[in-house]
């Protein structure tokens, strides 16, 4: 009895995987409208890989392979370890940038080649006393590589783009950068290791000094009273409040991952716990990435800020009375989603209301401050073993409360600044 043959497709007929294939790497270069930007895009995405698979290596170092007193005290030097680098490279980058002209492409440069070697040595160092100073040397350059990024994007933004939408892009490139090498590295930490996936986020930072050389650089010193004047609008009390609302939702960020890690431990969900969290997270950044350009048609990017205080304090009231693993991971989404777009609205806020000239200094200043928010928030589960309901319904009360006072606080300055206008109207 003859088999019967299925049907094959006519030769010039495409099939169906490639057909999608070439659909998602054609939605991937949408937002790469001109090639500078493109090659940001693909600065910024493999520095995010890279940075997602060095955060796995820490954590299965750090805190899964070690009992609970000692991970709280290896997780308190970890956070100390985030903030430093801030401290640090600040000040310096702050001087460097905004007098030279050419300088921000350089950073970028040696931030994904000083990345790569740091990787690679760490790959080989992990039971030795040089673990700590390796991965804060790592920490430090990447904020070096955060704190350019947004100083270079306006000059990079495609006519006709805005601000918001050119955030979003970069955001939406590092979440999905994060998410596809998730699984390799999780992979390669199984077999043969840990070394193993440093040695390929190595291999990923080394990639993204191409992107970086091709960026353009202008040239040239700028003058002292240039710079002086860009910073001074950098520093208005609009530019504060919004620092205050956004360091709000980092510190309460930073608060909800150490203390749902923890209760999940306590309460044997361990490693499947984490990943569900980590899944929840990376999902509701991008959700709020891709969100922020839709939420920019109908809000202002302040009005971003408070929608996203708001969405994000109610989902954690509600999920407090009912806390689950499953609520967990939803209310990670929803504080990953009103972070996410918050943080593309504040950085088009700070490159909208700084000058060219000051944009370093306000980016190293702001996001030391965001970072040393996240710290703080962070401390909090570590100092208290707080229970786990309890816990998410105050930061679901403190965000709502952000919200109202950011928002009382702009209705006042506007109402001050129209008073002076009609005062001054009257005058002439």
């Amino acid at each position: 009895m003859e088999r019967t043959r299925r049907p094959q497709p006519p030769d010039d007929e495409e099939p169906l995987v490639r057909i999608a294939m070439r659909r998602a790497i054609k939605r991937a270069r949408t937002p790469a409208t001109t090639p500078e930007f493109g090659r940001l895009l693909r600065y910024q995405s493999l520095g995010a890989a890279g940075d997602a698979l060095l955060a796995l290596a820490l954590s299965t170092t750090l805190f899964f392979s070690i009992p609970e007193t000692t991970a709280r005290g290896r997780v308190a030097l970890y956070l100390a370890l985030t903030v430093a680098p801030f401290a640090i490279v600040s000040p310096l980058l702050a001087r460097l940038l905004d007098r030279h002209r050419g300088s921000l492409k350089w950073v970028m440069v040696g931030s994904s080649a000083g990345r790569a070697t740091l990787t690679w040595l760490l790959a080989t160092r992990l039971d030795s006393l040089f673990l700590f100073p390796l991965a804060f040397g790592v920490l430090l350059l990447s904020r070096a590589a955060l704190i350019v990024r947004g100083a270079v994007l306006p000059g990079l933004v495609p006519t006709g783009d805005t601000l918001v939408k050119a955030n979003s892009a970069l955001s939406r490139t590092s979440a999905i950068a994060g998410m596809i090498v998730g699984i390799p590295g999780i992979a390669l930490i199984k077999w043969p290791g840990v070394a193993t996936e440093l040695i390929f986020a190595a291999c990923i930072y080394y990639a993204g000094i191409i992107p970086a050389l091709r960026l353009p650089a202008s040239k040239g010193r700028r003058p002292d009273s240039e710079t002086a004047d860009a910073k001074a609008k950098a520093r208005r009390v609009s530019m504060r409040q919004a620092v205050f609302a956004t360091a709000g939702m980092r510190m309460l960020v930073g608060f909800l991952v150490f203390h749902l890690a923890f209760a999940l431990r306590r309460d044997d969900f361990g490693t499947v716990g984490l990943g569900l969290l980590v899944g929840a997270a990376a999902f509701g950044s991008l959700a709020g990435a891709l969100a922020a350009p839709r939420l920019r048609r109908s809000l202002k990017e302040e009005g971003i800020i408070v929608a996203g205080l708001v969405g994000a304090g109610l989902t954690a009231v509600v999920v407090g009375r009912w806390f689950t693993p499953i609520s967990a991971g939803a209310l990670v989404f929803a504080f990953g989603l009103a972070s996410g777009a918050a943080k593309v609205a504040f950085d088009a806020i700070v490159q909208r209301e700084t000058p060219e000239a000051g944009r370093g200094w306000a980016f190293a200043r702001f996001e030391s401050m965001l970072q040393l928010a996240w710290v703080a928030g962070g401390l909090v589960p570590l100092v208290f073993a707080l229970p786990g309901s309890g816990g998410m319904i105050a930061v679901g009360l403190v965000a709502n409360a952000i919200a109202i006072i950011y928002t009382f606080g702009r209705h006042s300055v506007r109402s001050r600044v129209g008073f002076n206008e009609d005062a001054e109207g009257g005058q002439t």
